[in-house]
């Protein structure tokens, strides 16, 4: 408002409707009574200069008249854009001045263009990002809501707010627990403000969409640092131990291993949403991992057999005895319908052969070295190989029904110096 004893003000903006009518009463109380004393003359009148967008309007000499106007224009854009603080546009003025003989002419005229003339603004809080204008919104409110959604972008809405309540009550970082991350700084390396403003009220942007407007028109750099507490596994260390009593080759699990847990606090950098650096700050054992403890067999492998003979398969039963067969020899004994299908050594030996033998199939021989051998035919797999020293027990190969076979099953044989026996007389189901 300009000075009263300058016989002139000014009005605009969101001012107008708020002093206009004391600003009006006061006009004509308020001249400057030593101009007028020397001009001799104390009945001067007022007369109302309106300006509008850099352009002169005119002249009236009744200021209510431009008062309801203004009042009646912001009312019936306040019913479309409820919400918001409407005023005239700051570049309407009124501009008062005292005459002797007012010659104010066509005043309906004028106050008629002023009505098609005047735009209604929205008082705003203007976005700026660099000095340049990104966003207008509604109130610093939302200015500040805008500021929180584009730091939704690089941090959760837990960790936002702890971070925010951190800033507020001033009393340091929180413990944290396993599962937990918090915020200990966020910087935009961009100068982004505020600045009250005016605007078209369709102009108006929500925080989400100025945010948006941040995020995808401009080059926004964000660096955020974290702290996080995970709960982390521990591996297990594997040790091993020589046992006399296995053979070699031949392990056995004595102590079962299991992960501990420790929890890790990390320092965690990110730019741009991605991460920088990631170092361990701190780390707590909760639960000591325990050792897998396993026994290496060193006993001598034995080559030499007991004479006592097992049972070479896992269950079964006998579908077929040595004797007369189909006009010929039955050797040995047929086990079919086991209960697993590993072919097992019937006592200690060495392989004497293994592989493909005509009507046999797949076949292992072995040699106990005390005069006996033992033949195992019609095997699906075989598992060891000419030379390898086999304790009682040890697996040779799966059952199946390779050469000349009827079905799934293993022919066993048993001889003495040569000389074919009965294994039943030996090994029983």
């Amino acid at each position: 408002m300009g000075n009263f004893n300058d016989k002139s003000f000014s009005i605009s903006g969101s001012n107008l409707i708020k002093i206009a009518a004391s600003v009006f009463l006061v006009l004509g109380l308020n001249t400057n009574p030593t101009s007028a004393a020397k001009l001799g003359n104390k009945d001067l009148e007022t007369v109302y200069h309106i300006y509008n967008n850099g352009d002169y309007v005119g002249a009236v000499s009744d200021s209510e008249r431009i008062e309801e106007l203004v009042e009646a224009k912001v009312t019936e854009a306040g019913e479309e854009f409820n919400g918001l603080n409407l005023e005239a546009d700051e570049s309407f003025s009124v501009i008062a001045e005292q005459v002797f003989e007012p010659s104010v002419k066509n005043e309906q005229e004028i106050i008629e263009k002023l009505e098609q003339e005047l735009a209604v603004k929205a008082s705003t809080f203007a976005l700026t990002l660099d000095g340049k204008v990104i966003a207008q919104l509604k109130d610093h409110s939302a200015y500040d809501e805008t500021i929180r959604q584009l730091l939704l972008a690089y941090a959760s809405p837990e960790e936002l707010d702890q971070w925010e309540e951190n800033k507020r009550t001033r009393n340091g970082l929180p413990d944290l627990k396993a599962g937990q991350t918090q915020i200990t700084s966020i910087d935009i390396e961009e100068s982004i403000s505020g600045t009250s403003d005016q605007a078209d009220p369709e102009s108006i942007s929500s925080p989400e969409e100025a945010a948006a407007l941040l995020l995808a028109v401009e080059d926004i750099t964000v660096t955020v640092e974290k702290q996080q507490r995970v709960e982390e596994g521990v591996k297990f260390e594997t040790v091993g131990k020589e046992d006399t009593d296995l053979f070699v080759g031949n392990t056995e699990v004595e102590q079962k291993g299991k992960d501990g847990e420790k929890q890790v606090t990390y320092t965690i950098i990110e730019k741009d949403g991605e991460q920088l650096k990631r170092e361990a700050i701190d780390e707590k054992m909760t639960a000591e991992p325990v050792e897998k403890v396993v026994l290496n067999g060193v006993k001598e492998l034995p080559s030499i057999g007991t004479g006592k003979f097992v049972w070479p398969a896992q269950g079964g039963y006998i579908s077929s005895k040595k004797g007369p067969r189909w006009g010929g020899q039955h050797n040995g004994i047929d086990i079919a319908r086991p209960d697993g299908f590993d072919i097992l050594a019937s006592d200690h030996g060495v392989v004497k052969a293994a592989g493909t033998d005509g009507s046999f199939g797949k076949r292992v021989i072995i040699d106990h070295n005390n005069g006996f051998e033992t033949i195992y035919a019609h095997l699906d797999s075989i598992d060891v190989k000419v030379g390898d020293k086999v304790p009682q027990g040890t697996k040779l190969g799966i059952m199946g029904m390779t050469g000349r076979s009827t079905g799934i099953h293993l022919h066993f044989e048993i001889s003495e110096n040569g000389v074919t026996k009965d294994p039943l007389n030996y090994v029983s189901e």
